[in-house]
């Protein structure tokens, strides 16, 4: 049974693309990591965690797919990026502050 289970899992991942969740810390030093890699066609999710309340980013701001979301303090915020295609995606705080980070699709 165990081995059926695991195989319609495997064929889901093959047919819908990769599942990639990626955990973001805003802290005194800004967005961490930096920089993200990750493959076109992947479907994309962010845990974002405020965990300072030294900062300007009490938001995060992604233009290119025009999302906002408000970051409370300590509490993950999940945001889903669905598939995601070749380029960069950039984001930040919302008064363009502190230092923003890049989503690398490649």
């Amino acid at each position: 049974m165990s081995k059926i289970i695991l195989s319609i899992l495997l064929f889901s991942l093959q047919s819908f693309g990769q599942i990639q969740k990626i955990d973001l810390n805003v802290t005194q030093k800004g967005f961490e990591p930096k920089q993200i890699d990750v493959k076109p066609g992947s479907d994309v999710t962010l845990s974002i965690t405020r965990k300072t309340e030294m900062t300007c980013a009490t938001k995060i701001l992604i233009p290119s797919l025009k999302i906002t979301k408000d970051l409370p303090l300590n509490q993950p915020v999940t945001i889903a990026l669905g598939k995601v295609k070749k380029g960069e995606i950039r984001f930040g705080c919302q008064e363009q502050m502190m230092e923003s980070g890049v989503i690398s699709v490649r």
